[in-house]
């Protein structure tokens, strides 16, 4: 397999890197996905076992940011069959925040469905996260809209889309 890292340049999966490196999850990163959810987004993180059945179901579509072997961050994609990609999880290890790591993630995960023939891409955000809905927006998502209990009685989401020019 061959890697990217963020300069574009390719290394081949035997060589290491201090640069970082994007790349198609693995089962064996869930472990250190799990711990970057959890501190991420507390109790409402994926837990482990459901990790694992959206790595069975969506894992060729999950990418991963790695340095020097420690993975950094990762951003779950699902692909739907009226071709829209869901981002269902990104996120980045709080250490790493402010390197540019999230918003690459976002780029290859766009690319991604891109790759796919999707339509647009779209992802759901607290309307109070203002630094994720900046990354969004900077990005080019648009709001597409809002629901108030979209994941129960006191958890608003805005929904934010990204369309493809290949819809």
């Amino acid at each position: 397999m061959t890697r990217v890292t963020a300069q574009g340049s390719t290394v081949g999966s035997a060589t290491t890197s201090p640069s970082p490196v994007y790349r198609s999850a693995e089962l064996s990163d869930l472990v250190d996905v799990a711990a970057i959810e959890a501190e991420r987004f507390g109790d409402q993180a994926y837990p482990y076992f459901v990790l694992r059945q959206l790595f069975d179901l969506h894992g060729a579509n999950w990418l991963i940011v790695e340095a020097d072997s420690i993975v950094l961050g990762h951003v779950l994609v699902a692909l739907t069959p009226d071709r829209r990609g869901w981002l269902l999880s990104l996120a980045v290890s709080e250490r790493c925040c402010g390197r540019g790591y999230g918003s690459t993630l976002l780029k290859e995960a766009i690319d991604l469905c891109r790759q796919r023939a999707m339509r647009s891409v779209r992802i759901t955000v607290r309307p109070t996260n203002q630094s994720a809905y900046n990354l969004y927006r900077r990005i080019g998502f648009a709001w597409t809209g809002y629901e108030e209990r979209y994941f129960g009685a006191g958890e608003p989401r805005d929904v934010l889309e990204y369309k493809l020019a290949n819809a």
